[in-house]
């Protein structure tokens, strides 16, 4: 009697070493990378030698959303990689509430929410054991098949072993991916940073130069020059300045938005008075280039900060202006559609490619091209601010060689 027992725990002690020699093999698979792609492949690999699937997926759950990192076999969009639902009355609430392995015999009558999912996918049985960091339970890894009922007890204990070996794997990617991410996006700024500092000197550099070789003019030949001569060097010390506040003004409203310390003060603003305003104190400043405003009949008013709005108008008037072809007409449209009040600023200059179109609206964002300008590369992304602020959204619609058209949509 005393041998039969001891060949069965002999037995049962061999399965369970084989157990965790096959739950450590798969475990180092998943570590066997920290690129999320390659170390799924090589889990993927070892665990279908083990406990083979029609569906494998393994889901991260965090403050009651869930987002599935990795999946293999069957699959829809909604269920694929990068996906992510709320954790209510799904599989994963329940599975990080009880910390413990759920086994579904049968799905055919679905008690989670995502089970009809599978079953259209021809799934029946499922098996999803808790991904274990230390005593928190972090996500689940699920295993699928068509057959119902289909998986057996040490196929269910191997799970487990799994999902408490592979926890800090995942932990360990998931953490490495966002460090690399992080990293990435440090450098990409580092890098606009450079450029806007190089901008920013440039720009500086040439009104400043303007003003100071004027000034300087000015004092050494003042009683020389002819007073039509004093005052071009007057209205060229008077233009650079402007230049030089406006550039400053920009820097100082990006660093007030970064910091959340830029001000509103919202009231109810009349906003086709407002561009008809802003369209002709533009047009006072230069006769180049016309600048046509049309104002469609019963514009309501919008709740928002009458300066702040102001100033997004007159950064597209200005970008208008500035790259439209001298005679060739801008024009200002205010007009209502779908609840919201509509500004579209339309020229015709050189137009912006698609794969720049989100650039220029990002902090230090400017197209390099012939066609460049001088500027901070700063309006736009203020303006976007600005818009978003007041619940609305600005965008581009334009085509090389088409010019472009700016519309902000600001809800009533």
């Amino acid at each position: 009697q005393r041998a039969e027992e001891a060949e069965v725990l002999r037995d049962e002690l061999g399965r369970r070493a084989d157990l965790l020699d096959a739950a450590n093999r798969c475990a180092r698979a998943l570590s066997s990378s920290l690129d999320l792609d390659e170390a799924v492949g090589a889990f993927i690999r070892e665990l279908r030698g083990f406990i083979p699937f029609d569906r494998m997926a393994i889901v991260l759950s965090e403050d009651g959303a869930a987002r599935i990192i990795a999946t293999a076999g069957e699959e829809t969009p909604a269920m694929s990689a990068g996906a992510e639902f709320s954790a209510d009355n799904s599989l994963i609430a329940d599975v990080v509430a009880r910390g413990q392995t759920v086994y579904r015999r049968d799905m055919s009558e679905p008690l989670y929410r995502e089970e009809e999912q599978l079953l259209a996918l021809g799934l029946r049985s499922r098996v999803a054991a808790p991904l274990l960091a230390g005593a928190r339970t972090v996500g689940l890894i699920s295993l699928s098949r068509r057959e119902p009922d289909a998986f057996q007890e040490h196929e269910i204990e191997l799970t487990s072993l799994l999902g408490r070996l592979a926890a800090s794997a995942v932990q360990n990617i998931r953490a490495y991916d966002s460090e690399h991410h992080t990293v990435e996006e440090l450098r990409r700024l580092s890098a606009l940073r450079a450029d806007f500092v190089s901008l920013v000197s440039h720009e500086l550099r040439s009104p400043m130069a303007a003003v100071i070789g004027a000034a300087r003019t000015l004092q050494a030949r003042w009683r020389e020059l002819q007073p039509d001569q004093r005052e071009s060097f007057l209205a060229l010390i008077g233009d650079e300045t402007t230049r030089l506040a406006a550039l400053i003004g920009d820097v100082l409203d990006t660093s007030r938005i970064d910091a959340g310390t830029f001000t509103y003060r919202f009231s109810d603003v009349d906003v086709a008075a407002l561009v008809r305003d802003t369209v002709a104190t533009a047009a006072v400043g230069q006769d180049e280039v016309p600048i046509v405003a049309e104002v469609l009949p019963g514009v309501p008013v919008v709740r928002g900060d009458p300066e702040r709005l102001r100033q997004i108008f007159g950064n597209l008037i200005e970008n208008a202006v500035k790259y439209s072809p001298t005679g060739e007409s801008v024009e200002v449209r205010v007009s209502q559609a779908n609840g919201a009040v509509l500004v579209s600023v339309r020229d015709r200059g050189p137009g912006i490619k698609l794969e720049d179109q989100r650039l220029i609206f990002e902090k230090f964002g400017r197209v390099v091209s012939g066609n460049s300008k001088p500027g901070s590369g700063l309006g736009l992304y203020i303006a976007r601010s600005i818009v978003e602020t007041h619940g609305g959204t600005i965008a581009v619609s334009s085509a090389p060689g088409h010019g472009a058209t700016f519309t902000v949509n600001l809800p009533v």
